[in-house]
């Protein structure tokens, strides 16, 4: 990633820009940004960006000012001015101090990602040609071989292979990656690499080079077994421990030439773009389990069509206080989703609904009995930021548990009471015996039984009789009787008025005129 700082005195614009633009998409990373020259200047002095995209135009110091320090310092950075004004004086001067590109306010998304494609272009070959100078040695190789700079029957590469790693009958890539992008990790993970160098490189035991984003590892004469392999991913986790951030370790597989290093490195490489469906902490191989295997998906009562459905049940299981369904039902949709081929923003958008649904329904004094250390936009910034596809489920799982025992005021009632008080607080919704069947854990038959038993009354006459007697409150304060109807869960009025005649004796606009 090439690097970029953003100065601009507007606030909305620095921001507007962040997100506008597909950065990363594009081979770049903002490492910064600043409201003036004299702020830029001092991120200048800790680090130079390979591009600068700057204001012409800012109170104390602006744009030509700042550019023509940078230039008199010897900072050579490719630039982009923004500004304002279709000035030809100021665009004059600009190009004196080698602006790549000199673009008008409001910014065109097009216009501006043209202008830093080419520039990348320009760096590329920059960086390129700076690693051709180098001399050749067993890391520059490795770089050229999966970047795909040079093929075997190079000569210099049949010389290496005749050199130190001659012993080798097998070479394979493992390949380290990190979740982390800013500066301070990218300067972390450089003195990991370092460790590793003189950890392994140095000894003979394998090469490592830095090809962004990951660190690669290549190994000849590999760990035999398992526990060969599981010996080796400790000793990583050990060397990297002063990182701050996580990593995830993916091996390719064995190939017996260097001209099949790559292939080796595409295999490690697909590993760890799918890292977020395997447990965390595991030496990632062809061999290991995903987290969620679709081979054990199987059809089940609770398999639901739409999101929608999904969210209306969560929302209904934290609400009666039925906590031990949770985390099953959690984990049925994730087993399903991934049966689906569902990609990783798929997943994480679904369950992502599914919180957000759910913290949105409740009230909010069940969130703060839930004792969660922060705010619902936190956990579901959270929630959105997992990692892993099995500490998605359980962020979840654990908080909508906590929520649900926290609903759950009456657990020690028996579970009738419990289901009646949940029917009187959710009449104007599409309740189902079904539904409520699955939610307390019992068959529909037998539930109908159990209610028949307890009410005295089967479950649809009890429920129109709730109905009717909310309705019968809502049209004594005047409410039109289809605005009533949809209100207590009577999609069609003419049903409404059909039930509630049965009930009263009397329409009800008639038992409204009376009241």
């Amino acid at each position: 990633m090439f690097s970029v700082i953003i100065v601009d005195d507007e606030p909305k614009l620095r921001l507007g820009l962040q997100t506008l633009i597909p950065w990363r998409e594009l081979g770049f990373e903002v490492i910064g940004t600043a409201a003036g020259g004299n702020e830029a200047l001092r991120i200048f002095e800790e680090t130079i960006p390979d591009v600068l995209l700057v204001d012409i135009r800012m109170p104390g110091m602006d744009g030509l000012e700042l550019l023509q320090k940078i230039r008199h310092r010897g900072w050579l950075s490719h630039v982009i001015i923004l500004s304002g004004y279709a000035d030809f004086e100021y665009a004059r001067q600009a190009l004196q101090f080698g602006v790549d590109a000199y673009l008008l306010k409001p910014v065109n998304k097009e216009e501006l990602s043209a202008s830093l494609q080419k520039i990348h272009g320009q760096l590329s070959k920059t960086q390129e040609k700076s690693m051709l100078q180098k001399t050749k040695t067993p890391e520059w190789i490795l770089y050229s071989l999966l970047s795909g700079r040079y093929a075997s029957e190079d000569s210099f590469l049949i010389e290496w292979s005749d050199s130190f790693e001659a012993s080798w009958k097998t070479y394979q890539i493992l390949l380290i990656g990190f979740s982390g992008s800013h500066q301070e990790e990218s300067e972390q993970i450089h003195k990991f690499k370092d460790v590793l160098s003189r950890t392994y490189a140095s000894e003979r035991q394998g090469i490592v080079l830095y090809f962004a984003p990951y660190i690669v590892l290549l190994l000849g004469d590999s760990p035999v077994g398992e526990l060969g392999w599981n010996e080796l991913h400790k000793n990583l986790q050990l060397l990297s421990g002063e990182l701050r951030f996580e990593m995830d370790v993916a091996l390719g597989e064995p190939v017996r030439s260097l001209d099949e290093i790559i292939h080796s490195f595409r295999t490690a490489r697909c590993l760890l773009e799918r890292s977020f469906f395997y447990d965390k902490g595991r030496l990632l191989t062809e061999e290991t389990p995903e987290t969620y295997q679709k081979e054990n998906v199987q059809t089940s009562v609770l398999s639901l069509p739409n999101k929608e459905e999904e969210a209306f049940r969560l929302h209904y299981l934290v609400d009666v206080g039925h906590a031990s369904a949770i985390s099953s039902f959690l984990n049925e949709i994730a087993l399903q989703q991934v049966s689906e081929q569902a990609d990783e923003k798929e997943i994480r958008d679904r369950f992502f609904y599914l919180a957000n649904e759910t913290v949105r329904k409740i009230h909010s004094r069940l969130w703060s009995l839930s004792g969660y250390p922060g705010e619902p936009a936190q956990f579901l910034a959270e929630v959105y930021h997992s990692r892993y596809i099995r500490d998605l489920v359980d962020r979840i799982s654990v908080v909508m548990e906590r929520l649900a025992r926290c609903a759950d005021y009456n657990s020690k009632d028996n579970e009738m009471k419990r289901l009646l008080d949940y029917i009187d607080r959710h009449y104007g919704d599409n309740l189902r015996l079904e539904m409520l069947a699955v939610l307390f854990n019992y068959s529909s038959s037998y539930l109908g039984q159990l209610f028949k038993s307890y009410t005295g009354e089967y479950f649809n006459a009890y429920l129109d009789r709730i109905r009717i007697q909310k309705a019968k409150e809502l049209l004594a304060q005047d409410m039109k009787v289809y605005e009533v109807a949809e209100r207590v869960g009577y999609s069609n009025v003419n049903y409404f008025y059909t039930k509630f005649k049965k009930l009263e004796g009397e329409s009800p606009s008639f038992y409204q005129k009376k009241e």
